[in-house]
């Protein structure tokens, strides 16, 4: 039995406690709540800070989106941390990597413009070169060819095609996508064309080595843009890369601004938010300031004495600029003024601060007494007739608190002795019962009071005296 000594309020981190948006990973689509920010603009935002290297802001820009949207919000944390990841560094293959998926994997070779007359140029012939080599290593994985823009009535990819079956690879291998006039159109329309079917599960892009950055940006893109307007998860992955060696330091150095920027505007270019986005960078965003904080109060708020509170359900949030913004913090906010000790109505106080900046805000809850339990043992049970004196030992017992109060020892109901009960004598109360004249069956009664903290108890038991 737990005795409780609470001399001031309980302070509670809530470290440990339920996200409200942390680890989504695997969920569906969720239904959306309105925010003060449609979740086009915060995506343009998103992008934005990207491009700007305000992963701050940028953050909380998509815990706003996650308030509004719980699955796009998932999707685009995914897809920034792996953009920042390749803006920083990226491996990049100059020979075919082994380990490639043995099934449902494709190759996406990107094309490059054709000559006047609709003949391929050098930089795209050594795009090709890698191809053959990376299907010889690979006999069972597929390759898609993307490039339109037609000159002299040839597109860029039917010209690959061609060249491809012309080397030995087999047309039934060869995937083609001859609508695309950019990078952009590129992704968006090779993953369209692998979405549509359930075979292709992973990828391998094709291209320059200085190329490949920017375009496994865009892939990832791509693929969270078809999973946005499916509604749907699409597992697919980029497996890797292998390039043409055409930049020696490819990868190996963090992206200039200027190319940072360039994937940035493509990037807006293929979510439809380029217009959005150009306002930003015109005119950048005010800086996020916390300015108050909400609370949903935990599912439970009655407690007995001596309870501790169960935080589950409870979800903070920090509110920015005047409720422009959203961030769960119920992780980093503090809780104080839960105290058990009294029973009564009372409030709990949530506070979050932030650069300087100190926001509170509170939920009730009760405290109601606690319920006792009492247990009996008897130094015998045979009982003889004017003989034998019965000890009957009372225990009382309760969750988180010691009781104390009285214990009122009866026989066939009548009151023999009311013992008090300290808290130090750990709920124990003790009496011996007078000798019995009567023969027969006979009830021995305790009654435990209650006390400030505690419900009352009674435990009976019969005897039965013999002659």
């Amino acid at each position: 039995m737990k005795h409780v000594r609470i001399a001031r309020p309980v302070i509670i981190s809530l470290l440990g406690v339920l996200l409200a948006f942390a680890g989504l990973v695997g969920v569906g689509p969720q239904a959306r709540a309105a925010t003060s920010v449609s979740i086009a603009d915060l995506k343009a935002q998103a992008i934005y800070f990207q491009r700007v290297g305000n992963t701050t802001q940028r953050d909380l820009v998509v815990s706003s989106m996650a308030a509004s949207s719980a699955w796009e919000g998932t999707l685009w944390t995914e897809f920034l941390a792996s953009w920042q990841s390749i803006d920083e560094f990226l491996t990049i293959n100059m020979s075919v990597p082994k380990g490639l998926p043995d099934k449902g994997h494709v190759f996406v070779v990107l094309g490059s413009a054709l000559t006047k007359s609709g003949k391929m140029t050098a930089l795209l012939e050594r795009r090709l070169k890698v191809a053959v080599k990376a299907l010889a290593q690979y006999p069972n994985s597929m390759v898609l060819v993307t490039g339109g823009v037609p000159k002299n009535g040839k597109t860029e990819a039917q010209v690959m095609r061609n060249w491809l079956i012309a080397k030995g690879i087999k047309a039934s291998r060869i995937l083609v996508e001859s609508k695309s006039a950019s990078t952009v159109s590129n992704a968006t329309n090779s993953m369209a064309i692998l979405s549509a079917s359930p075979v292709y599960t992973s990828y391998t892009l094709i291209s320059d080595a200085s190329h490949i950055r920017r375009a496994s940006v865009l892939f990832h893109a791509a693929a969270v843009l078809i999973q946005e307007q499916r509604g749907t998860a699409w597992p697919i992955k980029q497996a890797s890369n292998v390039a043409y060696p055409d930049l020696a330091t490819a990868g190996q150095v963090p992206l200039s601004s200027a190319s940072i920027g360039t994937i940035a505007s493509n990037v807006a270019s293929l979510f439809k938010l380029l217009p959005q986005y150009q306002a930003l960078v015109a005119r950048p965003p005010v800086a996020a300031v916390l300015t108050s904080i909400s609370v949903t109060p935990p599912a439970r708020v009655t407690y007995a004495v001596g309870e501790s509170l169960n935080p589950q359900g409870l979800v903070v949030k920090a509110l920015y600029n005047q409720g422009v913004y959203y961030q769960d913090v119920t992780s980093r906010a503090t809780i104080t003024g839960f105290d058990t000790t009294t029973v009564g109505d009372a409030e709990a106080t949530l506070t979050y601060a932030e650069r300087a900046v100190t926001k509170t805000a509170s939920f009730p809850y009760r405290i109601v007494k606690g319920s006792s339990k009492v247990t009996l043992s008897l130094s015998t049970t045979t009982v003889k007739r004017a003989r034998t004196q019965v000890v009957v030992t009372a225990k009382v017992t309760a969750s988180n608190v010691a009781p104390t109060g009285q214990v009122t020892f009866s026989l066939d109901g009548k009151v023999l002795k009311t013992v008090p009960l300290a808290a130090t004598n750990n709920g124990v109360a003790k009496l011996t019962y007078p000798k019995i004249s009567n023969a027969g069956q006979h009830q021995i009664t305790v009654t435990y009071s209650g006390d400030a903290h505690l419900n009352a108890a009674t435990k009976a038991v019969k005897i039965t005296v013999t002659g």
